[in-house]
This record gives structure tokens, sequence and C-alpha cells, in this order.
């Protein structure tokens, strides 16, 4: 399969490999000085595409550049190598990069990246918190409050669901998805990122993100309607079947119980709004309007499942 982005919001070919660096800069993917190597003309293109809560790009610089990036944003880089040969340096660790080969870019690293004249590159920008909100709803343990990627390049897979994904997003029509659609599969591609590329999480044997078609329905009218009181008879009669055979399949499929179930959505979705928001004043307006009544009960509940206590995830983001 030949990896190319199709469908773009902006295109620009025949251009200066500063003009290159300026478009990148202003999507946010690394404040950078480039220094151009002896010989240089505008043989440099670009194309970008935004994408849910990803941002791709694939561009090349026509000629031979070092690129000085002092601190990355807090921002997963998964580097695609299309093309020619590239240099990474990043927290003391050299990896050199060919033609098929893919790397992870840390969050707040400090980078300086070599690229020969007919090196072209995808580069999928992710934001650090949507990787970390993606791998809680998929089930993986949370014993880190960061996600930890091996710093290894290894060869980009030919096959499987990462790279079927990553085509799909790359040949995505503009418009075809709904906002909520781009935020799917903007979540499975962090899967399957987080399934492909080694990294310090392990999945949860209980709380995998089941493919069965009553559980997706639950789980897309739970998210749709978040902060309403959700009963187990309603979750019954959404999938047309009976209380029993509601908690048989949920059992099954993920070793909780409906309730248990939409409690963890919940968490999850109180701990992105605590994470993001900044007018929000304390915990208890938040735990108030997701219906948790008990906040004592909210707070070890929160604990248990995000890792921390929800004033330690306000605090964080105040500071």
């Amino acid at each position: 399969m030949t990896i190319c982005l199709t469908v773009c919001d902006h295109k620009a070919s025949g251009i200066s490999a500063q003009s290159v660096s300026s478009y990148l800069i202003s999507k946010r993917f690394g404040e950078h000085q480039l220094i151009l190597g002896a010989s240089s003309s505008s043989q440099a293109d670009i194309k970008f595409k935004g994408f849910g809560e990803l941002s791709i790009s694939e561009h090349t610089f026509g000629c031979a550049v070092q690129m000085h990036t002092p601190m990355m944003s807090d921002t997963y880089h998964l580097q695609v190598m299309l093309s020619g040969q590239s240099k990474v340096h990043c927290n003391g660790t050299t990896q050199h990069l060919n033609t098929g080969d893919a790397l992870i870019v840390p969050p707040r690293a400090s980078l300086i990246s070599d690229y020969s004249e007919d090196c072209r590159k995808l580069i999928i920008r992710i934001p650090a918190e949507f990787m970390m909100q993606t791998a809680r709803e998929f089930g993986y343990h949370m014993n880190h409050d960061r996600i930890h990627f091996c710093f290894q390049k290894q060869p980009l897979p030919t096959s499987g669901s990462f790279i079927s994904l990553l085509d799909d997003i790359l040949q995505q029509p503009q418009g075809q998805l709904c906002e909520r659609g781009l935020m799917y599969y903007s979540k499975l591609l962090c899967n399957a990122i987080l399934g492909t590329f080694e990294c310090n999480l392990c999945p949860s044997q209980s709380a995998q993100l089941s493919q069965h078609r009553y559980i997706e329905r639950v789980r897309d009218y739970v998210l749709s309607h978040i902060t309403s009181d959700i009963s187990v008879d309603e979750l019954a009669e959404l999938c047309q079947i009976s209380r029993k055979s509601l908690y048989n399949l949920f059992e099954r499929e993920t070793g909780l119980t409906p309730s248990t179930y939409v409690r963890c959505l919940k968490l999850e979705s109180i701990h992105s709004e605590l994470s993001q928001n900044q007018s929000i004043r304390n915990v208890t307006e938040v735990a108030l309007k997701y219906g948790f009544t008990n906040l004592g009960r909210f707070s070890a509940q929160y604990r248990d499942h995000i890792g921390e206590l929800p004033s330690h995830t306000l605090r964080s983001v105040a500071c």
C-alpha cells in the first residue's frame, strides 16, 4: 500500500523550504529554526489536513536542511518516512530513518532533525491529552501520568488495522464525516498506534472497547447523553433486549455491568472536562453536572478509574 495524503485542506508546490517551515509553525508542528544546506531552490511542497483532533502534514523541503526545535508542544508526532533519509536526535538519542521507517517523537522534547534533499515525511500531530483519553477509553491500564513511546524507529506495517485506518483517513473526502465521525476515526487510529508502537501501557483484560453492535450502540447513546441519568432499563430498551440479556452481554464483552460501564464513560468525560476547561471553578459543579451527588464516593471512583483525585486534575490545569 502506498501512503499518500490524497485529500487535503491546503496544498502548495514549487515553494521555498522556509515557506514550508513557516506553514508548519503556523499549524503548531513546533517552533523551530531551519538551517538550509549549501544549495536551496523553490522545489519544496506541502500538503496539510486537519482531521478531528489530528493534524496531518506531508512535505518535502526540496533541499538538505537541518531543523532545530528547542521544545516540542504537548503533542506526539508520528513521523513516517515516505522517501529519502532523515536523522532525528532527541533527548540524547539519535535515530537514522530510511524510506518506510516510522518513529514517534514525544511531547515537549528538544529535537534536531536532518533532512536529505529527497526526504519526504508524513507527520501526524496528536495532542497528548487526546492520546491519554483514547487509552483510557480503550481500556489501557493508566499507572502513569504520561504515555511514553519507545524512541526507536520501526518499519511501517504494510497491512493490518493501523495501515488501513491511516489510509482511510488520508483519503477521506472533506465534509464526508461529521464531527462525531472524525472523533471516532481519530480515536481508532490512536488505539491502533498504541497497539503498533511500543509504549509503557498494557491493555486491561476487563475494559477493552467491544466491537459488538449493542455495546457500540450503548456507547454512542451514553456519549450523546453523557450528563443525563441513564438507567439499565433505558439501555435494554435501546438494544431491544431484556435486562438479563443486557447484563450477560456486558459481562461477556466488557467484564463490567451496564451501570459500571456508563459510570466509566462519565468519569472519563469529567476528566477530559477538568483537564481542558479552564473556566471550571471547582470539582463539585462538574460532579453534579454528570449526576454524581455523593461527592465522597465520586472522588473515590474517579481516583480508582483515572488514577488521581479530581481535585488534582483541576489543580494541574490551574498551574
